[in-house]
């Protein structure tokens, strides 16, 4: 039943509470999601996270050659140190993204253990989130996988 005024609240604050209640029950319902599906004739969780991970590294640049960047530079102005920062974070994101879509591939196939970490970037790509592995890397966003990527492939 609703309330008037839960807590207290402004009316305003009202609508934000009720809508991040709503974002984060349906990211609840999302994450409870079986890896059940195939035997409808569709492709269950496993099969569609490996596909997912194939096409995202497909996507994936090449790292930027900082150390021969840097070298073109005789004495960098501040843009330029900026730049060089920036491409080393870039270059850091990139390494985090190829290696947990490689061993999450690996853990997929039973090549190797999955381990906690690997389940979540697992479960994160399946609802179409950005992993949060690679949100510690990257800038802060609330974008969702696909949007996410293509500002990611804008950005290099």
């Amino acid at each position: 039943m609703y309330s008037p005024n839960i807590f207290g609240l402004h009316s305003n604050a009202e609508i934000i509470y009720f809508s991040n209640y709503a974002k984060c029950l349906w990211v609840d319902l999302l994450e409870m999601q079986t890896s059940e599906g195939g035997e409808a004739g569709g492709i269950n969780k496993e099969e569609y996270v490996g596909q997912v991970c194939q096409d995202l590294e497909a996507q994936l640049p090449e790292l930027f050659d900082v150390y021969n960047i840097r070298k073109k530079f005789e004495v960098p102005v501040p843009t330029q140190i900026v730049l060089l920062q920036e491409l080393e974070r870039f270059n850091v994101l990139l390494e985090v993204m190829r290696s947990s879509l490689f061993d999450l591939q690996r853990a997929l196939k039973g090549i190797i253990g999955m381990n906690d970490s690997l389940d979540s970037i697992s479960g994160s790509l399946f609802n179409g989130f950005v992993p949060d592995a690679w949100k510690i890397k990257a800038p802060q966003t609330l974008k969702k996988l696909t949007s996410w990527m293509e500002h990611f492939k804008r950005r290099y």
